[in-house]
C-alpha cells in the first residue's frame, strides 16, 4: 500500500535561474537592511548632545550619587505636588433650593 508519487524531474536551467533570481533578491533585501539601520543610527548621533553627561544609550550604570540625588529630586516632586493638591480649595456641593 505504498503508493509513491512519482516527482517530476525540474529542468536544471530553470532551477539554477529561479535560484539566482531568490539569491539576488535576498541580496538586495539585506543591502536595503544594512542602509536603513547605518542612517538611522547616523541620525541618532546627529541628534545626540556629547557635551553633556548624556549618553547616546542607557548603560544601566548609575552611580550611587546620582542615583541618590534622583531619589531626593523625585521625592522633593511628590511633596510639591501633594501640598499643591492639599492647598486647592474643595468646592462645595450647591445647595438645592426648594422652589
Amino acid at each position: 500500500m505504498s503508493d509513491q508519487t512519482p516527482v517530476p524531474e525540474i529542468d536544471p536551467e530553470l532551477r539554477l535561474k529561479a535560484q539566482k533570481r531568490r539569491n539576488v533578491w535576498l541580496a538586495l533585501s539585506l543591502v536595503a537592511f544594512v542602509v536603513i539601520v547605518g542612517v538611522s543610527t547616523a541620525v541618532r548621533i546627529q541628534e545626540t548632545d556629547f557635551s553633556s553627561t548624556d549618553r547616546l544609550y542607557f548603560s544601566g550604570y548609575m552611580d550611587e550619587a546620582a542615583s541618590e540625588k534622583a531619589d531626593r529630586e523625585a521625592q522633593a516632586r511628590a511633596e510639591a505636588r501633594k501640598s499643591e493638591i492639599m492647598a486647592e480649595p474643595v468646592a462645595e456641593p450647591a445647595e438645592a433650593t426648594d422652589e
